[in-house]
């Protein structure tokens, strides 16, 4: 009996140090994977999806006293007409106490609140474009405040059919 013993007890031990060996070389990994497919009729998205999933940092340059511009680039394509564009509403900056007005260009249109422009010809949009945004500070007589200043642009993007 006790030779059983003596010859089990070791099998069992390397048994259990072979799996303790391969367990510690385990590793896994979860990716999350998100796909968006635009209509191929009418479309307006940036080419970046950060752009908007996060914050965009427009930077202070404390030699001349700016704030940097934002500049992004937008996929276009509207089959059945022109691409009209506008402000939901206003776009600004604000610290708490002070606010800092944002000139917003589409294409190089100038977006203004509540009234579409045109952003994208007939033509350049039945092919799909890609186009510039740029949103630019305007920085105050004096001088910006200190503090931290946060805002958001709204703009709204108009499929206006033509013949």
């Amino acid at each position: 009996m006790f030779k059983k013993i003596a010859i089990a007890a070791p099998l069992a031990f390397l048994a259990l140090n072979s799996s303790l060996a391969f367990a510690a070389g385990e590793g896994r990994a979860s990716i999350n994977l998100v796909a968006t497919v635009p209509a191929t009729t009418f479309h307006v998205q940036p080419v970046d999806p950060d752009l908007i999933a996060k914050d965009q940092v427009l930077n202070y340059n404390p030699a001349n006293g700016d704030l940097s511009n934002l500049r992004a680039q937008f996929d276009t394509r509207h089959t059945a007409g022109r691409i009209d564009a506008s402000l939901e509403s206003a776009a600004v900056l604000y610290n708490g106490s002070a606010s800092v007005p944002l000139g917003v260009t589409f294409n190089g249109v100038t977006l203004t609140v509540g009234t579409a422009k045109p952003v994208v010809t007939k033509e350049e949009a039945s092919a799909g474009r890609r186009v510039d945004m740029v949103i630019t500070p305007t920085k105050p007589g004096s001088g910006y405040e200190p503090g931290a200043y946060t805002g958001q642009v709204h703009m709204v993007f108009d499929a206006v059919v033509e013949a």
